[in-house]
């Protein structure tokens, strides 16, 4: 894995973000309902995955032959019946800790939150996956464009993506999967990336110029999230 990588609980009161229908966030426009297999990320529940896919839990656990009190685990196949196209469920959490919004590229040519999770746990990171949300590019199991929010955002834990600048207690971290040294961000992931950072700075009233890549912060010693990395077109689109 690339250089970057080295880098439950439910808050009572919180808000979930649904987009209205028509909204482009980088995910396939709607259509015919099909079934699709998911692969359970870290910090996924029966609840949220049939938010994703706007299928009742019943329905899941029917395919599945499980119960709703079936514990799921990380890297387990669900069978999603009739699902609708895939859409994000972002849980906004009352906290006053997230001042900064650091950006970053895996540094690999696939990945998903899974993937980082066990290679973060494999270094001796007990709480796995470093970053809150990572956006995905289509090269692996899931779509290109999608949203993965992690058990770091889900808990509200400090994250471990950025140690210089002490930014890991006060900077939510976003990761998009591909080396933006050698290749581009896809339109997809910079839909899902605008609408993300959109949604978390006016939650947080976090200003424009709070939102970071990597390497800007002060004591980094990375060209993370890449020299291709589209900052101007991203900073026009952000409201």
């Amino acid at each position: 894995m690339a250089a970057c990588l080295t880098a439950g609980l439910f808050l009572s009161s919180c808000s979930t973000v649904r987009p209205v229908p028509g909204t482009s966030i980088g995910y396939p426009p709607a259509s015919a309902r099909r079934r699709t297999v998911h692969t359970v990320a870290p910090g996924e529940t029966l609840w949220r995955i049939s938010q994703m896919y706007n299928v009742p839990i019943a329905t899941i656990t029917r395919a599945n032959r499980i119960s709703d009190r079936t514990p799921i685990k990380y890297g387990q196949k669900l069978v999603i019946p009739n699902a609708s196209a895939l859409r994000p469920v972002i849980s906004l959490y009352p906290n006053d800790q997230w001042r900064y919004i650091i950006i970053h590229h895996s540094g690999t040519d696939q990945g998903s939150s899974l993937n980082f999770h066990e290679y973060h746990l494999h270094k001796g990171w007990d709480r796995g996956v470093g970053y809150h949300f990572v956006i995905d590019n289509g090269r692996g199991d899931k779509q290109d464009g999608q949203i993965e929010v992690t058990p770091r955002w889900l808990k509200q834990q400090d994250g471990a993506h950025c140690k210089a600048g002490g930014m890991n207690p006060q900077a939510i971290g976003i990761c998009l999967v591909g080396n933006f040294n050698h290749s581009r961000v896809s339109a997809a992931q910079m839909d899902s990336l605008v609408y993300l950072l959109n949604k978390l700075r006016q939650y947080y009233g976090i200003p424009k110029r709070r939102i970071m890549g990597h390497r800007d912060v002060t004591g980094s010693h990375t060209d993370c999230p890449g020299k291709k990395f589209p900052w101007t077109a991203l900073r026009r689109r952000l409201r």
